[in-house]
């Protein structure tokens, strides 16, 4: 099974919200890779290495200089999650690719498939813009989840464009659903966060139920390279993680494999 996050608008939490959910499947006994195609490779400092890149980055293996398994990182800050990091040099191949007249959104579909059944579930994330990267991501996706700052009154500026383009998608991926938005920094006690919910509804087909709460637990996490699971797994924001990757394996059929033996 393959999810992406995806939007256009840059402070959405949408590393924040790969990094977390990531170990939270991982945590439900869930053999998780993580793909990091936004060329500032926010998702690889966290997860990987800040002052390291990677040996073999996802942009060797679009250019068909390495393959796919040599790109997978087994070692990671989070047991149970794998990742195949990004460079910013992923940023000059997408300038190259869409250049190219003949360039396929289905070249990431086509180099992932070897990896697609060793893992219970990949997760794609994608850069803040409505680019050639994330129209692969979108090619290659089962579902598409759309983080959604809840503090900002502009956070629904442009839905439209990226409703527009995830129905793009669909038609070179006919299998993609929306699986839902969701709301991050999300503060019951602010009058914005309560209209931007209710805005929500009138932009996007389904809404998660689970929301991340607005937190400083978040930032110290990412100083110290920590999920908020690894962090404390009895708080609010824990909790809330939880709840979102469980609501988000019930959309997409999959179940907990937690005391299983593998």
């Amino acid at each position: 099974m393959i999810i992406s996050f995806a939007n256009h608008k840059g402070g959405v939490a949408k590393t924040t919200l790969t990094l977390n959910v990531a170990d939270a499947f991982a945590r439900e006994g869930l053999d998780v890779l993580v793909v990091d195609l936004d060329p500032q490779a926010n998702v690889t400092s966290l997860l990987y290495s800040a002052e390291e890149t990677p040996g073999v980055p996802i942009e060797q293996v679009l250019s068909g200089n390495a393959s796919i398994a040599q790109a997978v990182i087994e070692k990671t800050n989070i047991d149970g999650v794998h990742l195949i990091g990004a460079s910013l040099k992923l940023a000059n191949l997408e300038r190259q690719l869409q250049s190219t007249p003949f360039a396929s959104t289905s070249l990431l579909a086509q180099k992932l498939v070897p990896v697609v059944p060793v893992y219970d579930i990949i997760i794609l994330d994608t850069p803040p813009a409505l680019s050639f990267l994330t129209a692969n991501a979108l090619a290659s996706a089962d579902f598409v989840f759309t983080p959604l700052a809840s503090g900002s009154k502009l956070s629904l500026v442009g839905a439209d464009d990226l409703v527009a383009f995830i129905n793009q998608a669909r038609t070179a991926n006919p299998r993609l659903k929306f699986g839902g938005a969701v709301l991050t920094r999300h503060d019951t006690r602010k009058k914005v966060c309560r209209l931007v919910q209710g805005a929500t509804k009138e932009y996007y087909d389904h809404v998660l139920l689970a929301t991340m709460p607005a937190t400083t637990d978040v930032d110290k996490g990412q100083i110290v390279n920590r999920t908020v699971l690894q962090l404390e797994r009895d708080s609010n924001v824990s909790r809330a993680v939880v709840e979102i990757a469980r609501e988000i394996m019930e959309i997409i059929g999959i179940k907990s494999k937690k005391g299983r033996t593998k």
